[in-house]
């Protein structure tokens, strides 16, 4: 449950620099970007401290991350511009949980007790209920279907990743230990690959018919904030965040995981009040209380 936690904090401020970051890069090139640097840090230690590339689980690590990072997060980054960071956060963390449980179920078999059940209905409800909007002024209006089916790619994404993942914990050889982080590592090969392609392709396009019009052209005066917002979102999604969260998956079933996971836009609210200057209303109150005593329920019935 720590190690869930701990992702909960991180996703959070990942989720807050990606928001920034998706106003200045396209979902690709973000992806791309931040994926590579992860990469490389993820690299360094899984090949000088960690498992580097064994375990013989490479192969399903991989596919979870072509499913989990670039389904996933490629869906977040579309549904960011269009939807608001808010309701984004609200549909991918709220519906990942039931779509994990729910795949874990039919393919894996591993049922939730009536009482995780609860603690995670809770948790959904709880965050439901702090961050719908009462209004949509904001949304994009044109694009609000397009927006709504990013959304649930990127739900979709992260919880058949995350069930695709404590697969791969189940297939590694007897005796092998593969840590968070060299299990990110090898997941971030595959988010990273399907973001190459899919810059190459964009590349072409761009080429063929020119500039997107949705793009924003950087300036010198952006170019050093970009460079902090792809290193701050490296370094608290998909590196530190994602091995905090494969380290949770290596001893809980992946309803459970997503569903402290949800908590993360709840964490978002300091930081909104901060940075965006965003004050919660009484609802957001009401459901963060909701929510957090969900995980309370569940931490309890986790406990030997």
């Amino acid at each position: 449950m720590t190690a869930a936690v701990l992702a909960t904090i991180l996703f959070s401020l990942s989720a807050v620099s990606g928001k920034r970051l998706s106003h200045h890069l396209s979902g690709v090139e973000a992806n791309f970007w931040r994926f590579l640097l992860a990469g490389a840090l993820l690299g360094i230690y899984a090949h000088s401290m960690g498992a580097g590339l064994g375990g013989g689980a490479l192969g399903v690590f991989f596919i979870s991350g072509i499913v989990g990072f670039g389904m996933g997060d490629y869906g977040l980054f579309r549904a960011f511009p269009i939807l608001g960071s808010r309701l984004t956060m609200v549909m991918t963390q709220c519906l990942a949980a039931p779509f994990a449980a729910t795949i874990e179920w039919l393919w894996l078999g591993e049922r939730l007790s009536l009482g995780q059940v609860l603690a995670g209905t809770a948790i959904l409800v709880g965050v439901g209920l702090a961050l719908a909007p009462s209004e949509t002024s904001q949304v994009d209006k044109k694009h609000w279907k397009a927006g709504i089916m990013w959304g649930l790619m990127s739900a979709f994404g992260q919880g058949f990743g995350a069930v695709l993942s404590r697969k791969a914990v189940s297939v590694v050889e007897a005796g092998v230990t593969v840590d968070g982080l060299s299990q990110a590592y090898q997941r971030i090969l595959g988010g990273l690959t399907v973001m190459a392609v899919l810059l190459v392709f964009r590349k072409i396009r761009i080429r063929n018919s020119g500039p997107v019009q949705t793009e924003v052209a950087l300036t010198p005066a952006t170019v050093k904030l970009v460079a902090a917002l792809v290193v701050a979102n490296a370094l608290c999604g998909p590196t530190l965040g994602v091995g905090a969260y494969q380290w949770a998956l290596s001893g809980l079933p992946a309803g459970i995981v997503l569903s402290v996971i949800a908590l993360s836009p709840i964490m978002i609210i300091p930081l909104a009040m901060k940075f965006e200057d965003e004050r919660p209303t009484l609802r957001s109150i009401i459901g963060s209380v909701v929510a957090v005593a969900g995980v309370i329920v569940m931490a309890n019935q986790l406990a030997p």
